[in-house]
């Protein structure tokens, strides 16, 4: 399903945890990985700040420099080489690189000269990075967090396709042996049909959303699958049900969420999930 995993480390954020379960769902989708560490530009402005403004310009290089050596010894003796001892439980190689640049900049970079078809990553909370790979980048993301529980919940709604989350939700439910449940969330604050090829329809009824999700629901039955539909918030209807149902992975597809010009303070519906989320998240692009 995912053969070329890219694990990408940001200097500003690390977590043996996350790479240490990463290795763990690697070693069970039997794929091959890149490590990825990025000295972030935050990094080198941050040791920019400290430095004495009469410094010369070749000094405060000099000293960039050496902030950059530093972070290169970071990722050379701590994340490869956690990296490696995870690795080797599991006789999985690794390819290894170390970049410069902004987070989403450099994935985006990774991911035109190599061919991947999985992001597995951490997300830094209270971190300042600006994720904007969650709506720019057109492959899977799987955001790991720690969970001792052991099942998916797989997240449909009528701004979705709702083509690849049923399909990938069943092939990991069968890889993993963790049990599914597929919720249909009918968002009333944009009522809208998504279709297949991710065009937006003109709005529609309440009934008529809810009559399309009942629809969908009841095909997923007939396949087996527990399934659900709710109306409300995207984003809450999520949360909830992946807590109520135990969830230590949400699927969720692409939406094609509208947001008001005069809503400054709106994020994408990805990120305030990964955001608010205590669980993995697999974004399916």
């Amino acid at each position: 399903m995912f053969d070329n995993v890219l694990i990408p480390i940001s200097s500003e954020f690390y977590s043996r945890d996350v790479l240490k379960q990463s290795i763990s769902l690697v070693h069970t989708l039997k794929s091959k990985i890149h490590v990825m560490y990025i000295i972030e530009k935050k990094t080198l402005m941050k040791s920019e700040e400290r430095m004495d403004s009469y410094r010369t310009s070749y000094e405060t290089n000099v000293l960039q420099q050496a902030v950059v050596d530093d972070q290169k010894q970071m990722a050379d003796t701590v994340v490869f080489e956690d990296a490696k001892q995870f690795l080797s439980k599991h006789n999985i190689l690794v390819e290894e690189n170390i970049v410069e640049g902004e987070f989403s900049d450099a994935i985006a970079d990774e991911l035109q000269k190599h061919d991947y078809d999985l992001i597995l990553m951490g997300f830094g909370k209270r971190c300042s990075l600006r994720y904007r790979l969650f709506y720019q980048c057109n492959i899977p993301i799987w955001v790991v967090s720690g969970s001792e529980k052991r099942s998916i919940l797989a997240v449909c709604s009528n701004l979705a396709p709702n083509q690849k989350v049923p399909e990938i939700s069943k092939q990991l439910s069968q890889m993993f042996n963790w049990p599914l449940h597929l919720l249909y969330v009918v968002d009333p604050k944009d009522p809208v049909h998504v279709d297949r090829y991710g065009k937006r329809s003109a709005k529609q009824s309440l009934d008529g959303l809810i009559a399309e999700g009942s629809s969908f629901i009841k095909e997923q039955q007939k396949q087996g699958i527990q399934a659900s539909i709710v109306v409300g918030s995207l984003e809450k209807e999520t949360l909830k049900a992946a807590e109520s149902h135990a969830a230590n992975l949400i699927i969720v597809g692409r939406e094609q969420k509208h947001h008001s010009l005069f809503d400054f303070s709106s994020k994408s519906t990805k990120r305030k999930i990964a955001e608010n989320c205590k669980y993995s998240v697999l974004f399916v692009n």
